[in-house]
């Protein structure tokens, strides 16, 4: 075979990590270097260095035969044992190459290896004689990076894209070795190699210790470089299709264990590799090798290895596939004894009281006893019915029993929302509940005598208040009703008086006749006037004047006189009978007096020479508008100020429910009153 070679110009970047590591820890713990740099030359003295030691990069040559490949570089074996050698450029030599190496030592996480500088070659040589191992001696590190030989069931084969990078699983008795495929070089014939499935086989390759993260051992897999290295020692150990109940049952006539052959219908899914499956009246847990998707009530045959969990016997490294077999499930079991080891893994059910829940659990005592039920991921909480509520609770059984049979564990695993039937309601009327009730109410009763007497004494504080803010008020409300009658009986009166004596006045040389006439007229008003103070002031709401008031045809009448006497031009729209204007004896009377106090107001103040009165009825409503051509005044003035006449039409309009709008500027004033119809 031609010389295999792979030569590094320096030293590779770990290296040189290495190289710096070891002087800082040579200055931390005072190790002096050696005099003599002499290349370490064996593998047992490489084996030998401490981890300080090998921290601190000495050079060997060592001569080994290729005995694996592995991800990064190769395990060698020499005359004295066997290390791991890192390429960093993966540069791997065949599969039986003797080489001679040249590199550093560096501590690896659980021993030392090699970190390559130079790998020259010396030929192909045949492999050295592996060491016959049973499966649990490779845990303990004897056979680490050494070509070892064990036997086992191998269980199972899966290979990547590439064909030269695999994994797989051997079982002899209750030990289970991973087995890591894995050839730069050649490819691997992956369908051969899935045949051997099921087969008993003798495996040669070299072990491969794990480490966790604190630097300990924890376990070896075995790395086979070459399916030469597997030589079937006895094929087809799968038998033929057995019953779920005897897959654990001894066979004198198999000299070595095997895989097994059934046929369950899936009862419950206890996880992503692990399923309840029943046939007949025979439960069992199967644990499979990957994923499945199976869900309750698919019927599947798997092929796996019995598998001894505690008291039960199931399958591991089980493989399934449809079964076009259907395998119907009978119905669920009415379980007597819910905390016994029997009917284990099977779907039972139960009648009892609910007594209550605890997270996922729920306690039901059935027959005297306490079983705890698992309900659902999925169950919705408030969908739970009362404590005390007579159920029928429908699940799969699991058990967990020691090798003796002695209990851990009893459950009853619901699958949905349907497995829990409620049988009946307990009463709501319960000691707890009557109690709580009874207290309730007495505190209720207690806080209301409570309120009610704090509430009556607040009543009776604000009935008084009330009784004397309504006589305060009534009081007011009086006065303001004697003042408006007052201002518009005696000052209105008055006015009119003043007018008829000054037209004495002028009358009483030229025509004394006349003069005498407006005296009388005048004498007249002034009793009239006296007359409607004084029944004002009898507390009569409406004067009794009123009674007998013609509107407007009485209000037009004193209009027409007063402007008469004022030298004032009176236009009244519409002009004709005014007997349709029909209003109550309050109204026409609030009516009278606030019209006649606009009047009063033009004649006195304006200066008007024209005063024009509209009475109009539109849209439901009675309009009538006092406009003068005075001089306007300013309608913003407050009331009371010298304007006691407008506060007095406004309250009179606001006792009738009616609008009062007073608009004035230097071109005339306008007093309109709207008056809604009934």
């Amino acid at each position: 075979m031609e010389q295999f070679r792979v030569t590094l110009s320096a030293l590779n970047w770990k290296y040189t990590c290495v190289v710096l590591a070891t002087l800082a820890l040579t200055k931390a713990y005072a190790i002096e270097l050696p005099e003599s740099v002499e290349r370490l030359r064996t593998v047992d003295a490489v084996r030998l260095l401490t981890y300080a030691e090998a921290r601190m990069a000495p050079p060997v040559v060592l001569r080994v035969t290729v005995i694996s490949h592995l991800d990064g570089g190769f395990d060698g074996q020499g005359v004295t044992g066997g290390l791991f050698f890192e390429i960093p450029n993966n540069q791997l030599p065949p599969l039986g190459e003797f080489v001679e190496v040249y590199g550093n030592v560096t501590g690896g996480f659980y021993g030392p290896y090699i970190v390559v500088d130079e790998i020259r070659s010396r030929g192909p040589r045949n492999l050295p004689r592996p060491l016959n191992f049973r499966p649990d001696f490779v845990q303990t590190g004897i056979g680490d990076n050494r070509l070892i030989s064990i036997e086992g069931l191998m269980v199972d084969v899966e290979f990547d894209e590439s064909g030269r990078s695999g994994k797989g699983l051997i079982v002899n008795g209750q030990t289970d070795l991973t087995i890591r495929f894995r050839n730069e070089e050649v490819k691997f014939d992956a369908d051969y190699m899935k045949h051997m499935i099921g087969s008993w086989v003798r495996l040669q390759g070299s072990g491969a210790p794990l480490f966790n993260d604190a630097r300990q051992r924890i376990g070896s897999d075995i790395i086979c470089s070459s399916q030469d290295f597997i030589e079937v020692v006895n094929e087809g150990l799968t038998t033929q299709h057995v019953p779920l109940g005897d897959i654990g049952r001894w066979d004198s006539r198999r000299a070595t264990p095997g895989l097994v052959r059934t046929i369950g219908t899936v009862t419950f899914v206890e996880g992503p590799k692990q399923i309840v499956v029943q046939s007949a009246d025979n439960g069992a847990r199967v644990k499979t090798l990957r994923p499945h998707e199976a869900s309750p009530g698919d019927t599947l045959e798997f092929r796996g290895l019995p598998d001894t969990d505690g008291y039960f016997v199931g399958l591991r490294y089980a493989s399934s596939s449809p079964s076009s077999t259907l395998l119907p499930v009978d119905d669920p079991f009415g379980d007597e004894d819910a905390l016994s080891r029997e009917n284990a893994f099977r779907l039972v059910t139960l009648s009892g009281q609910f007594i209550g829940r605890e997270g996922r659990i729920l306690n039901l005592e059935s027959r005297g006893q306490l079983v705890p039920v698992t309900l659902p991921e999925t169950f919705p909480p408030d969908t739970l019915p009362a404590e005390g509520s007579a159920i029928n609770i429908t699940g799969v059984k699991i058990v967990d029993a020691d090798e003796r049979g002695e209990l851990r564990s009893v459950t009853v695993m619901m699958r949905s929302q349907n497995d829990l039937v409620v049988l009946a309601t307990p009463s709501w009327w319960t000691p707890k509940r009557y109690w709580t009730v009874m207290l309730t109410l007495a505190g209720c009763i207690l806080l209301i005598l409570f309120w009610s007497l704090a509430l009556n004494r607040r009543v009776s504080t604000q009935t008084t208040l009330i009784e004397s803010q309504i006589q305060s008020n009534a009081a007011l409300e009086e006065r303001n009703r004697i003042a408006r009658e007052l201002h518009d009986t005696l000052s209105q009166g008055f006015s009119g008086v003043g007018y008829q004596l000054a037209s004495v006045d002028n009358h009483l040389e030229s025509d004394p006749e006349k003069a005498r006439t407006k005296l009388a007229t005048a004498r007249e008003m002034v009793e009239h006037s006296l007359s409607e103070a004084r029944d004002s002031l009898t507390g009569l709401r409406v004067p009794a004047a009123a009674e007998s008031l013609d509107f407007p045809g009485s209000m037009l009448g004193i209009m027409q006189d007063r402007c008469h006497e004022a030298s004032i031009d009176l236009e009244v729209q519409p002009n004709g009978d005014q007997s349709t204007i029909e209003l109550g004896t309050e109204v026409a009377y609030a009516c009278h007096r606030i019209l006649l106090e606009a009047l009063a107001n033009t004649i006195r103040h304006s200066g008007a020479g024209k005063v024009n009165v509209t009475l109009i009825k539109a849209d439901k409503q009675w309009q009538f508008t006092v406009r003068d051509d005075g001089n306007g005044f300013d309608a913003q003035t407050p009331a009371g100020i010298g304007h006691y006449g407008l506060q007095g039409m406004k309250e009179r309009a606001r006792n009738i429910d009616a609008e009062l709008d007073i608009s004035s500027s230097k071109d005339g004033t306008a007093v309109t009153l709207t008056l809604p119809l009934e």
